[in-house]
């Protein structure tokens, strides 16, 4: 039996391992503009675009990792992967930073560097979220304890600001900040070797953060290998065809998937939203060294503060979002509330891209802000995406499930894509616009505006539907 002790030992795991892959990820983002002006080949005339197809590569590198360690955490420990990857991505990190000191100006070195880290922190977020969905599965308030979980997000943010800040200061060398952040990840990848719990042979298939939650008696009767009512209903439509069983029918689920009830809304709504927040996440540092606020030029030290104030941003509104959720979730009203979140996000934005010139403490306030209504909505669109597939599996008669899965992969799949293009789009706007900073925060809040206007029929149904049901708790839960 799990016991209540063993479930925070667990959780406080993995929140410091996901913690400290974020940690690790940091500098990239902060030494762009010392790059841009000091090192080859990124001071020179297409420097900009150089490093926005670094970090391009490095999130399509990461993006085709996700599905690899998905299937490999069917077939390996998931404790190994994630030691594994804790290793790997602090190696890469390291080897980075190793750079400044070889004087490396090799775009080659840095872009196989880059590929290699994001492939490995790939090894994260897979193998850390079935541990914990094995261990959290019956709890009431999975969905504010998972949401919660991507606090460690913003809060390895915070630390690796600070971490690259106190190096840069002390050795005055970039190579320093990738150094230390990487001895980071590796100190966190020894703490679990040791602490880090391994999952039973038994441990359920692996569930992502769209993946819905199964009832006890369908986990029952899936892990005896029994069929349950659900795939009893549903047969008839895994057979698709008998003469050509295997691609006709992926064909087929995939075409069936894209019928589904709102799959084609959340996942173009979900490419809009990666997209902006992952042009902020890659440039705001940079933009931030580009300012003069007060009389004073912004520098390095100072941009990771700032940039750390954002991340703390990032981590309350995440917090204050997944308690939301557990609240909202009873109500149905999830593109509501995202709507409303992201009208908040594109009214600071609007603000805080005019503050610059403003007193330093006011400055900061909005740099506050706009990490609490970014991340907000971004927090809210991945906690509603278990919603829309059990919303699919109640609504619509085809439950089985290759075609759940296959309507996540399509929802995840297209976000991944926006997440891609996100940083890349940054650095065209930067190299070959003369507009730079204004329309790249054009293009974050038009990106939030056109993911929240996706959402208006999702909107409107659940106003009627609010509107004309009883609204007691009860009653929507029984909904859903």
């Amino acid at each position: 039996m799990v016991t209540r002790s063993y479930q925070v030992q667990v959780y406080s795991l993995a929140f410091l391992t996901y913690f400290g892959f974020y940690v690790s990820r940091e500098p990239y983002s902060l030494v762009k503009m010392t790059l841009l002006k000091t090192w080859a080949p990124f001071n020179g005339h297409d420097g900009w675009l150089l490093l926005g197809i670094l970090d391009t590569a490095s999130l399509a590198a990461y993006a085709m990792g996700i599905f690899v360690v998905g299937y490999l955490c069917e077939k390996f420990d998931c404790k190994h992967l994630v030691v594994f990857g804790c290793f790997a991505a602090g190696v890469t990190t390291i080897l980075y930073g190793m750079a400044n000191f070889w004087n490396i100006h090799s775009f080659w070195y840095f872009l196989i560097i880059r590929i290699v880290n994001g492939f490995s922190e790939s090894f994260g977020y897979p193998p850390l979220i079935k541990i914990l969905d094995y261990y959290f599965c019956h709890e009431v308030a999975r969905d504010f304890i998972m949401t919660a979980f991507g606090s460690c997000k913003f809060l390895g943010i915070v630390v690796g600001c600070v971490i690259s800040s106190f190096a840069m200061t002390t050795f005055e060398t970039w190579g320093t900040c990738f150094i230390v952040c990487g001895l980071v990840i590796i100190l966190v990848g020894m703490i679990d070797i040791v602490f880090m719990p391994n999952l039973p042979p038994d441990a359920l298939p692996l569930l992502d953060e769209t993946t819905p939650i199964l009832s006890n008696k369908e986990r029952g009767e899936q892990s005896s290998g029994g069929k349950s009512e659900v795939e009893t209903m549903e047969q008839p439509l895994s057979n698709i065809s008998d003469q050509d069983p295997e691609e006709a029918n992926n064909k087929e689920t995939f075409l069936e998937a894209l019928k589904l009830p709102g799959i084609i809304e959340y996942s173009v709504h979900l490419f809009f939203v990666k997209l902006s927040v992952y042009v902020l996440y890659y440039w705001i540092p940079t933009w931030f060294e580009s300012l003069t606020i007060q009389g004073v030029k912004i520098t390095y030290v100072l941009s990771c503060w700032f940039t750390a104030v954002w991340g703390l941003g990032g981590c309350i509104g995440t917090l204050t979002i997944g308690a939301a959720v557990f609240v909202t979730k009873v109500y149905g009203l999830f593109s509501t509330a995202f709507s409303i979140s992201a009208s908040l996000f594109i009214l600071v934005l609007y603000w805080y891209s005019d503050s610059s010139t403003s007193l330093i403490l006011i400055f900061l306030l909005m740099v506050l802000c706009v990490g609490i209504t970014q991340n907000g909505p971004y927090s809210l669109a991945s906690a509603c995406m278990p919603a829309v597939i059990n919303r699919i599996q109640t609504v619509d008669t085809a439950r089985n499930d290759k075609l759940v899965g296959m309507a996540t992969g399509i929802i995840d799949g297209t976000g991944s894509i926006g997440a891609i293009f996100g940083p890349l789009s940054g650095a065209i706007i930067l190299q070959y616009t003369t507009w730079g900073w204004s329309l790249v925060f054009l293009l974050v809040a038009l990106s939030m505006f056109i993911a929240a206007s996706i959402l208006s029929r999702q909107v409107c149904m659940e106003t009627m539907k609010c509107c004309s049901e009883d609204p007691s708790p009860q009653a929507n839960q029984d909904d859903l």
